[in-house]
């Protein structure tokens, strides 16, 4: 199985294909990073990632690059997922696809997850989540 890291140029992706391949072997995962592969070199057990645009410095020419390798993986029928951030926060958001994608090695890729800044009920947000532990906590009290 391999990771296939794509993008337009200047997204970081041979950054991100450096930084992920030294932290797979780090870890001991055996999973071949492939910067910038032919797309019908992949097959559909590989991991596809693609280097998302950075909205303030993306060219017409890069949008239009980066249209071709998604209507290039979706003819291929390649599920693929856009990976976003800079530096250690793109790392970070490609282990996470990683462990979506390879369950196996989960564990192993889990990221630290942004704590949650608010745990108490509101009243006006409108999660359904929220909604429901609100109500859930508002029935118990009544009993």
């Amino acid at each position: 199985m391999k990771v296939a890291i794509l993008g337009a140029p200047a997204t970081g992706k041979t950054e991100l294909s450096l930084v992920l391949r030294k932290f797979l072997q780090s870890q001991d995962i055996p999973l071949e990073v492939a910067d910038s592969p032919d797309l019908p070199t992949l097959s559909q057990e590989d991991i596809a990632l693609l280097c998302g645009l950075d909205v303030s410095s993306s060219s017409e020419m890069q949008s239009v690059l980066d249209q071709q390798l998604r209507a290039g993986l979706q003819a291929q029928g390649m599920s693929f997922q856009v990976v976003y951030g800079e530096g250690s926060q793109r790392l970070q958001n490609a282990l996470f696809c990683l462990a979506t994608q390879a369950p196996q090695w989960a564990q192993a890729l889990r990221r630290n997850d942004i704590p949650v800044r608010w745990t108490g009920p509101c009243e006006t947000c409108g999660d359904g989540l929220c909604e429901h532990q609100l109500f859930t906590q508002l029935v118990s009290h009544k009993k």
